[in-house]
């Protein structure tokens, strides 16, 4: 028998599907905007204060009002997956075997391409199913290649388990063109735990500093960084950061990326496989209002396309899956 049950509840006009456990714990996915991971709420017995509804504690900043998501969406991407590139694209365009392609600058605030395609796209529902223990559901999207910028088509899977306290997301792309696709992906979910985040304690793995020029790209170069290993109190302090994992060649079970949260409403562990060829770089930022913070699991620092440090190359007609999640406690 199952615990738990899956239902259509758009926000305005965008549809949204919601997994929802007899508890009332559930996890929204913003399908139609990006495939966005919009809300995780879990049942409290003593009531949190800030944006949390009652009886509940809010793990995810998402879009709580239809217009919030096209007011803010442009911006945020709160929760969505971001492909096939991550964070900047240096000035909007990259070179690939001798070629240079013009994509679109989609900010206002820098000369750069962000994000890729499929941030604000609609993703079609394949499938849902469950058990007493867990449900997961599956969507999709395809990206067609039409586009002088990026002519390399390929289609786009995102599976999503829940069991309530924790997640698990397993993102699939397929090259569905005839010559190798260059490529890179993260997701871009903003944590919260019913406090401001200077209030929390982070916990970082061991990693790399990505060291930025004045236009906040890569320079290739890397320092060590411990502001946050083993655990520091975030405090006020701003990031907007990429933190290269040091060691990803042998990193056994998955789950060698851990970042950690820990405040009065519990602890929240995130985790993302970190094998070779998987998100093997953390981006991390802090908002103004410090009431949740981006931990981006990326399969590189941005500019990957450019840069080709961490790019991977799809043959024609082969898979690539990618695997992150969270758990509270």
């Amino acid at each position: 028998m199952s615990n738990f049950k899956l239902i259509s509840r758009p926000l305005g006009t965008v549809q949204c599907f919601v997994l929802q456990r007899d508890d009332g714990a559930e996890f929204e996915i913003l399908s139609g905007y990006g495939g966005g991971l919009n809300a995780w709420r879990i049942p409290v017995s003593v009531p949190v204060a800030g944006n949390s509804p009652e009886g509940k504690l809010d793990l995810l900043y998402g879009y709580r009002e239809g217009d919030d998501i096209f007011k803010m969406g442009p911006d945020t991407n709160a929760g969505c997956r971001l492909c096939p590139f991550p964070g900047r694209t240096a000035y909007a365009k990259f070179t690939w075997r001798g070629k240079t392609y013009q994509l679109i600058n989609n900010v206002s605030w820098a000369p750069h391409a962000l994000h890729g395609f499929l941030q604000n796209q609609e993703w079609k529902f394949e499938s849902f199913e469950a058990d007493s223990e867990k449900c997961s559901v599956t969507f999709t999207c395809d990206w067609p290649g039409a586009f002088t910028g990026f002519p390399f088509p390929f289609h786009a899977t995102n599976k999503i388990t829940f069991t309530g306290e924790s997640y698990e997301v397993t993102s699939t792309v397929e090259n569905t063109g005839k010559t190798d696709m260059p490529y890179s992906e993260g997701w871009h979910p903003y944590y919260m735990l019913g406090e401001k985040i200077d209030d929390l304690t982070m916990g970082l793995p061991d990693c790399l500093l990505a060291e930025l020029d004045s236009a906040d790209l890569p320079t290739g170069n890397f320092h060590v960084d411990n502001r946050f290993t083993g655990g520091k109190k975030i405090g006020g302090t701003f990031i907007n950061d990429c933190f290269c994992l040091v060691d990803n060649s042998n990193p056994g079970e998955k789950g060698l990326g851990i970042v950690t949260l820990e405040g009065k409403n519990g602890k929240l562990t995130l985790w993302q496989d970190a094998h070779l060829g998987q998100y093997n770089a953390i981006q991390i930022y802090t908002p103004p209002t410090r009431e949740s913070i981006a931990i981006e699991p990326m399969t590189s620092e941005p500019d990957a396309l450019n840069h080709h440090r961490g790019l991977i190359v799809i043959p024609p007609g082969e898979k690539r899956s990618f695997t992150f999640g969270a758990k509270h406690e």
